[in-house]
């Protein structure tokens, strides 16, 4: 018997039909990318967010231990011309204890700056080494701009697998020179003019219960996120001149004096071996200038709130290539001091903002559009303000 006469002509699809179910699949793609994008952000942001939680909470631990918050890692000395002042140990370095990097804390030499390579008790590990070391809580992964060789070459890691000094994208608040108008103030000389230091300083043993503010008025750090290369790094690693280097000792700090054996000068490291020319580096996690003020853009400093076209946070978060445009905004390249995330509150985030992290331990996401005078009260903690809402 002949099948066919029952059966009919198998069938397949056209190019046509095959051109239709791929365009089909194709829109769908483009209209779940976005989503798909948008959710792996949200992951990023909000694993950001713990980073800021975890290191505030560990400032906060630390206070408990110490009975004072963690010094800042710079200050100015006004009882000496208003030097600057930076401690041997950052902020991110005397929290290592406190988010579970004890390994690293327990061989920290804490006397020697962070690019020493005198090795330890062990006979082996530096701190320069040791500061050579990626730490997760100190990097928002919404960072897509940093890479690890802007860190620069760790001498005392020359011989591990990683050789580049650990970044940090965040920034301890040291001070603000805003004022109530907006216009920055800078400190000359012994003058403070609208300096004021903030809830941690090189040399300040600000306890809970002195602080006028309250802990959950006063930000300690901001997320500072894509700082790149060496931007920023100015001043000499030397004793003396017009830097001052400290060690934190009791309520107080002791100003490193020449001959310390416990100190190195590290000139020769930092001119040739470090890739910097004399200078610290404000995006590594042990460099004590990772800490910065609150100031605003340079290109805005002397214009009010209501004169400002840009903002604080996020200043000149689009950056223009080569100066100003013909008829356009002053440029503010992100080379320059304490433009972008050169040294100021910045974040990679959607959202317009980016986070904080309190004195209480509190983390808070800080809109772009905050008034200036919001976040000099924030960086503050004894203008005796009480700030509006700032989220």
């Amino acid at each position: 018997m002949n099948t066919s006469l029952f059966l009919g002509k198998r069938r397949g699809f056209t190019l046509v039909e095959l051109l239709v179910v791929i365009a089909i699949i194709g829109t769908l793609v483009g209209l779940l990318l976005p989503a798909v994008q948008a959710a792996r952000e949200s992951a990023r942001k909000s694993a950001c967010g713990n980073n800021v939680k975890q290191m505030a909470l560990g400032a906060l631990n630390y206070e408990s231990a110490n009975g004072k918050y963690p010094t800042s890692g710079e200050g100015k000395d006004f009882n000496d011309a208003g030097k600057d002042a930076l401690n041997v140990e950052s902020f991110q370095t005397q929290i290592l204890p406190f988010i579970e990097q004890t390994a690293i804390a327990a061989k920290w030499q804490p006397k020697r700056p962070y690019w020493d390579t005198t090795a330890g008790g062990d006979g082996t590990t530096s701190n320069s080494l040791l500061a050579a070391t990626k730490i997760k809580a100190f990097l928002c992964p919404s960072n897509s701009i940093t890479k690890d060789e802007f860190g620069g070459t760790s001498t005392g890691a020359a011989s591990a697998t990683y050789k580049f000094y650990g970044q940090s994208d965040y920034m301890p608040v040291a001070y603000t020179d805003l004022t109530a108008t907006g216009i920055r103030s800078k400190a000359s000389g012994t003058t403070k003019n609208g300096y004021r230091q903030g809830l941690l300083s090189y040399d300040q043993s600000t306890k809970i219960s002195t602080t006028q503010d309250g802990t959950s008025n006063t930000v300690i750090f901001f997320e500072d996120s894509g700082r790149s290369g060496f931007t920023g790094g100015k001043r000499e690693p030397t004793v003396g001149g017009n830097t001052k280097w400290a060690r934190s000792a009791g309520n107080g700090a002791v100003f490193v004096i020449a001959g310390d054996v416990n100190w190195t000068d590290g000139s020769t490291d930092f001119a040739t071996g470090e890739g910097v020319s004399k200078g610290t580096c404000p995006n590594r996690w042990a460099d004590p200038d990772n800490a910065s003020g609150v100031s605003g853009p340079p290109n805005e400093e002397a214009k009010t709130t209501a004169e400002r076209t840009s903002t604080i946070i996020n200043n000149n978060k689009s950056p223009l290539p080569n100066g100003a445009a013909a008829g356009g905004p002053t440029a503010c390249l992100w080379s320059t001091n304490n433009c972008g995330p050169n040294d100021e509150p910045f974040s990679l985030h959607s959202g317009a903002g980016c986070f904080a992290g309190f004195g209480d331990g509190s983390v808070h996401w800080t809109s772009e559009k905050l008034d200036p005078n919001v976040l000099r009260q924030l960086s503050d903690p004894s203008d005796g303000d009480a700030p509006p809402a700032y989220e």
